[in-house]
């Protein structure tokens, strides 16, 4: 990709259109590792879309150097913001991440605890089991809930 692409993707990023911000995601996300360097610095934007939109490219590209980066967002104002953290989160291998995901059955918004909880089943980690119970026990959202067990399910066999 050459840096013009680079470059038109991340303005896209800002466009009023939720489809041009979807797609310019996509192309950032295409690029690799070239992209991570700007994503890096979109993740502080004071528009949460484009908080938004960076994590979600720089969780397709996947590069565990940006676990402590998207780590940080779990923690943002805006819901759909940690949502999108978590998601991103949720696809990667990484030690740190099974004890944030934890940390975000417990969230506001229950997209946020759903999408916790099936990054913890990907995660397969055994850390998961007791606060997975836990949270199965407390959780009043039917969808969750239903996360919840297929995590544990899948941590458990």
């Amino acid at each position: 990709m050459s840096s013009l692409e680079l470059e038109s993707a991340l303005a896209d990023l800002r466009s009023t259109n939720k489809e041009v911000r979807a797609h310019a995601s996509a192309s950032l996300s295409g690029m690799g590792k070239t992209a991570v360097p700007p994503l890096l610095t979109l993740l502080n934007d004071t528009n949460w879309v484009i908080r938004y939109r960076a994590a979600e490219a720089l969780g397709a590209i996947g590069d565990v150097q940006v676990v402590e980066s998207l780590i940080a967002l779990t923690t943002d104002e805006k819901d759909h913001v940690r949502y999108m953290a978590a998601k991103s989160l949720g696809k990667m291998q990484d030690p740190r991440i099974p004890p944030i995901l934890i940390g975000l059955l417990t969230d506001d918004h229950p997209y946020t605890r759903r999408i916790a909880a099936e990054g913890l089943a990907r995660s397969g980690s055994d850390l998961a089991k007791t606060p997975l119970m836990q949270a199965l026990e407390q959780e009043p959202d039917p969808d969750v809930k239903n996360a919840i067990r297929t995590a544990l399910s899948q941590i458990m066999s």
